[in-house]
């Protein structure tokens, strides 16, 4: 490491002024080329040995928002985890002369950190941290706070609780003097009123927007006023301008090298070709974004480009697909966010899936569909192998898709209460409507699946039905001279094709 002589503390406020100006602007690599003399190995801290205590710890933070936002935008691998680093050391000197605004605004910065990691809950933490201190409404620390908060808050679609957390503060905010913390005020309101059903108020935070974002010299961020400009358009149908405007904000990211959001503009682009119903270009653009994102430490970005592809895969018929698509987005939500996004993305799975399906039925009879449970005593005569059994139930197989396992239309399945375990043919009862259906069981992240042969697989959420139990004989027209049923016993002895 160089051998530094001491910086003058007019000398220390120059540089760190320049600092913020440049991170402000998002020319992140320019900045740090400001403290290469200081700080030439990016795996060390600075040394900042010359510096007065005071702006030895603003340089820290400096240097650990710079990485943070570089590395998010690159992608570069434990760049968060190394900006985190900085920053608690920086938090932890402005602790020791307690500078408050100091000590909240390296709390926003981890919660930052922790935001582009996809790590909600401990992003939400560091900023209860932050907002725990006593600052003025009026002070830009205490506004950004209020903007990650959102960030978050929008991450988890909770869009009413943007508009509760930052339009209290709008005359703050057109005070503050921050070009960029205006600019990222309107894009919120923006995001949250178009997400609320109502356009035309976003469409006048997105002019706003994209007017202090230019001021601020900000690429980056005005690319994301595109991007959410191009989902107004696609509401309206308007998809060749949906497309420019998403042409527009991936060119101004190429520009500033941002590949977090590059790789998360195609997944908008992918949704406005999905809902021109081109499926396979969907396909394409969505695949291309988690090529970028997979790269990324924002694991939020990612797993929300997985449900993308899940739900495009669905409308192209590739259900076994569309289900490990959304088995990985599950799983990174798990690991990385929380139980409620990974809820979120099973019902929106679902949704689509059931959306596909009731546009591509035909209308039919619905007693032709259903398959009706036999209440009360049934007089079976059960073969030696089923003897065992004596709590049974009967249901009429009122479709065809089942022929191939040997329930015939027209024949009564035969359900026992034992054990079931994946892959069994199975009975299930809706508890609302009290329908039956019946199928190969499988069961993931609280969704029943249940497989025909050669038929549609139907999705439940697994609160929402009742299961019977496994199906383990079949009645056809056979009777005994008392007029007793006659069962066979099925087995299942091939694949489920």
């Amino acid at each position: 490491m160089n051998t530094l002589h001491t910086y003058t503390p007019q000398k220390s406020a120059l540089l760190i002024k320049k600092l913020f100006k440049l991170e402000r602007r998002g020319k992140y690599e320019e900045a740090l080329e400001e403290v290469r003399d200081i700080w030439e190995d990016k795996s060390a801290s600075p040394n900042v040995d010359g510096f007065e205590p005071r702006d030895a710890a603003e340089i820290l933070l400096r240097c650990g928002s710079l990485f943070g936002a570089l590395g998010h935008i690159r992608g570069l691998p434990g760049s968060q985890e190394r900006s985190r680093d900085l920053v608690e050391e920086a938090r932890r000197r402005f602790l020791d002369i307690y500078d408050v605004e100091k000590i909240a605004e390296c709390e926003n910065h981890i919660a930052l950190s922790f935001w582009r990691a996809g790590e909600y809950n401990e992003g939400t933490s560091y900023l209860e941290e932050a907002l725990s201190h006593n600052l003025p409404d009026s002070n830009t620390t205490r506004l950004h706070t209020y903007i990650i908060k959102s960030h978050i808050v929008h991450a988890l679609k909770m869009y009413d609780e943007i508009l509760e957390i930052i339009t209290p503060f709008e005359k703050e905010f057109l005070n503050c003097g921050d070009d960029c913390l205006i600019g990222d005020f309107y894009l919120n309101c923006g995001v949250a009123r178009r997400s609320l059903g109502r356009p035309d108020l976003a469409l006048r935070d997105y002019e706003q927007a994209k007017f202090y974002y230019r001021k601020a010299q900000q690429k980056s961020f005005l690319a994301v006023v595109y991007n959410n400009l191009a989902y107004i358009y696609k509401a309206d149908e308007r998809f060749a301008e949906a497309l420019e405007a998403m042409d527009m904000a991936i060119e101004l990211l190429r520009q500033t090298k941002d590949r977090t959001r590059e790789g998360f503009a195609y997944d908008s682009k992918a949704l406005i070709f999905f809902d021109q119903g081109r499926y396979q270009l969907a396909l394409e653009t969505v695949e291309t974004g988690i090529a970028i994102l997979k790269k990324s430490p924002n694991t939020g970005f990612l797993a929300e480009t997985y449900v993308t592809k899940a739900k495009v895969l669905i409308y192209m018929n590739d259900f076994s697909g569309a289900t490990f698509s959304l088995l990985d987005a599950v799983s990174i939500a798990r690991v990385q966010v929380d139980e409620k996004m990974a809820a979120r993305f099973v019902e929106e799975f679902g949704q689509a899936y059931k959306a596909k399906h009731q546009a591509a039925a035909p209308e039919t009879d619905e007693e032709n569909e259903a398959e009706n449970r036999i209440d009360g005593e049934l007089k079976l005569i059960l073969p030696p192998a089923l003897a065992h059994y004596t709590d049974y139930q009967g249901v009429w197989i009122n479709n065809s898709h089942l022929e191939k396992v040997g329930l015939p239309q027209g024949s009564l399945a035969v359900i026992v209460k034992d054990e079931i375990k994946s892959g069994d043919l199975i009975a299930i009862a809706d508890k609302k409507t009290e329908e039956i259906s019946c199928g190969f069981y499988e069961l993931g992240f609280g969704i029943v699946c249940l497989e025909g042969a050669g038929s549609e697989t139907q999705l439940f959420d697994e609160n929402d039905i009742v299961i019977l139990g496994p199906i383990v004989g079949v009645c056809n027209s056979q009777k005994d001279a008392d007029g007793k049923m006659i069962v066979e016993e099925i087995k299942i002895e091939f694949a489920r094709k």
